[in-house]
């Protein structure tokens, strides 16, 4: 059997973005025989302490990490912590994001992140959505991630439009470059599709619009959920790697 663990969930602690409690994600991540879930919050750990009680009495393996959003044009970065001291780093981290911006917010740089990362895990999550190819400064960002981490993974999200084969054809190409690991994910914001609903409202409050004229701020679809690992093998047939790491 295919075993698969999905590594790039957001749970409803990122505000106005995830639609489902961590406990939700947690109990769904067992009822689909996933081999674990990694719940990882924007530039928060806010959602691992009810994940992890519900792990806890789930039985699931849980990954506890955060997902770094920076103000400089980085990609998103899916950093688990290798073990406690790597915690503290990554703590430190969100703590010094938070006390240099307003209330609310949190401000990183790549060179943060850089200064932060030995023992860190980090996975990732270029925005190929619109059609773009990924760029120089990735790359490098990746050769760097790789020398102070030493390994590094890339998010290769399945995005539902048409394009995936694609788009996975050039981040494996990317990943042969930089020596990274491809990673498949559709990065959840919710546990089951017919949270899509919520999602919208969600991105209506953010963006301060309405249902009626928020056009393609609206999600395409309603994918972004826990997917059971035979469904998530045949997404990827043309990258089994991405499923197997």
């Amino acid at each position: 059997m295919t075993r698969f663990a999905e590594l790039c969930v957001t749970t409803n602690f990122s505000f106005l973005r995830g639609a489902s409690h961590p406990e939700e994600l947690v109990f769904k991540a067992r009822e689909l025989a996933l081999a674990g879930i990694g719940v990882a919050d924007r530039n928060t750990l806010a959602g691992v302490v009810r994940a992890h009680a519900a792990a806890k009495e789930a039985g699931v393996r849980l990954a506890v990490g955060a997902r770094l959003v920076f103000r400089d044009g980085t990609p998103d970065i899916f950093c688990y912590p290798r073990d406690r001291a790597a915690y503290g780093r990554l703590t430190r981290l969100l703590t010094l994001g938070g006390r240099r911006a307003p209330k609310g917010e949190c401000w990183l740089d790549f060179a943060d992140f850089l200064d932060h990362a030995e023992g860190q895990q980090a996975i990732v999550a270029p925005d190929l959505s619109s059609g773009a190819a990924p760029d120089d400064r990735l790359c490098q960002a990746l050769k760097k991630i790789r020398v102070r981490c030493g390994q590094v993974w890339i998010a290769a999200r399945f995005v539902f439009d048409g394009e995936d084969r694609r788009r996975l054809a050039l981040l494996k190409a990317m990943a042969n470059e930089t020596r990274a690991r491809l990673i498949a994910t559709t990065e959840p914001l919710y546990h089951a599709p017919e949270r899509r609903a919520l999602t919208d409202v969600l991105t209506c409050i953010r963006e301060k619009t309405t249902l009626d004229t928020a056009g393609r701020r609206l999600a395409a679809n309603a994918e972004r959920c826990l997917k059971p690992p035979a469904e998530m093998a045949r997404l990827y047939q043309s990258a089994p790697e991405a499923v197997e790491e």
